[in-house]
């Protein structure tokens, strides 16, 4: 064993077992989910430490907080991974990513390091929790719905709603597309029960829709460069940033947040809208 600017560099094995020698067990703590990282990071588990974090960050904590004492590091590129989350929950669910390593020398590693410029570290669990602030201050909406089309109309009917309650008359339109088109691609690729989320923080509205099936949502496009189907182009013409990960209960979470703009429709005219019922 080595080190690698005081972090701990593991010799060679089996690549076939890497992906095997990462353990990521949490907790909650004051609102944070604090995950204890045992193991090593590698090319191997690169991967699946980002999307456990990921799951941890869509149930909305005041933070997450990775634990990194335990955690033998191959190599400081690989600290990326924590900068990887930190991109992708920076929109929504817009939670806050701590790292926190006791031991000196791996804390002064990790804060010389590029990752540092994205995610605090911290000496202690007490003082990462300590730095969570509650946030800014969020509306929030769930409804389920059985796999069945029908539910379309009623996600539409609570998004409707929602948004006359919220006093969100501009973005009602956009949200109704947004909204239909996940819910009728969780029903239709998906074939499991669904949660439908409203969100309204700092002015943005985040509509959201948890399925139970781990297959990403990916906009995909046809021999000539258009899409295929309306589905998710319209979301990513729509949203501000839109994305997919996977959540704790083994399904995914396919989210897309909405600000003030352009009609879809409008910016491209030549497009029929899809009926709907």
């Amino acid at each position: 064993m080595g080190t690698y600017n005081g972090i701990r560099l593991q010799p060679g094995s089996d690549p076939m077992n890497e992906a095997d020698r990462i353990q990521v067990a949490h907790e909650e703590l004051d609102g944070c989910l604090v995950a204890n990282l045992d193991g090593v990071l590698d090319t191997h588990t690169y991967g699946h430490i980002r999307d456990s974090l990921l799951k941890l960050a869509l149930e909305e904590p005041r933070a997450v907080v990775a634990q990194v004492d335990d955690l033998q590091i191959r190599s400081e590129p690989l600290l990326s991974v924590f900068s990887s989350v930190w991109l992708r929950v920076n929109h929504w669910p817009d939670v806050p990513v701590f790292l926190v390593a006791t031991d000196p020398a791996k804390r002064r590693s990790i804060t010389g390091s590029a990752v540092s410029k994205f995610v605090p570290v911290y000496a202690t669990t007490v003082e990462a929790v300590g730095a969570a602030e509650k946030g800014p201050a969020r509306k929030r909406r769930r409804a389920v719905y059985p796999p069945v089309l029908m539910c379309s109309a009623a996600a539409r009917a609570f998004v409707r709603e929602t948004c006359r309650d919220w006093q969100l008359d501009a973005w009602t339109s956009d949200a109704l597309c947004i909204a239909s088109e996940l819910v009728e691609n969780a029903i239709e690729h998906a074939g499991t029960e669904l949660e439908l989320r409203l969100e309204l923080r700092r002015g943005m509205l985040t509509i959201a829709v948890r399925d139970g099936s781990p297959a990403e949502a990916v906009l995909r496009q046809g021999n000539q460069g258009q899409p295929v189907g309306y589905g998710l182009q319209i979301i990513a013409d729509l949203a501000k940033v839109w994305g997919c990960a996977p959540d704790l209960r083994g399904g995914k979470v396919t989210w897309a947040v909405l600000t003030t703009g352009p009609r879809w429709f409008e910016k491209f005219p030549a497009w029929q809208a899809p009926s709907r019922p």
